[in-house]
């Protein structure tokens, strides 16, 4: 999902994913970037001004195969921004292969992430 990176963060921009679909990722493994709408505040030292829209390094905490939605390339191409917890994909493992749909949904919602300042020089 587009990840709530403060309690008044509401929308984020994809601005590249990092892996391609179908890549098995691991652990602490960087897997996209994105733009955060400037209602993102964690420190307000770390702001440019109060119209600054940080860009967010985002690390996957799974280990599997990372599935992005198909429309994900679209989005980014439009360079939409998204509401925080709009579904881009999911990290599945061989022991979630299982069949049961209901446990499926449980784990992608359970996608763990981590972010960090990230300063992009094409930017």
């Amino acid at each position: 999902t587009i990840p709530r990176l403060s309690p008044t963060h509401t929308s984020g921009r994809i601005v590249q994913l990092l892996v391609p679909s179908g890549s098995y990722v691991v652990e602490y493994q960087p897997v996209m970037t994105v733009q955060c709408s400037p209602d993102m505040i964690a420190d307000p030292a770390d702001r440019i001004s109060p119209e600054h829209q940080p860009i967010m390094l985002l690390e996957c905490m799974e280990e599997g195969i990372i599935e992005w939605n198909p429309e994900m390339q679209q989005r980014i191409d439009q360079e939409k921004w998204l509401e925080v917890g709009t579904i881009l994909g999911n990290v599945a493992d061989d022991e979630n292969a299982n069949g049961d749909e209901e446990e499926d949904e449980k784990e992608k919602e359970e996608w763990a992430w981590q972010a960090y300042l990230h300063d992009n020089p094409e930017r």
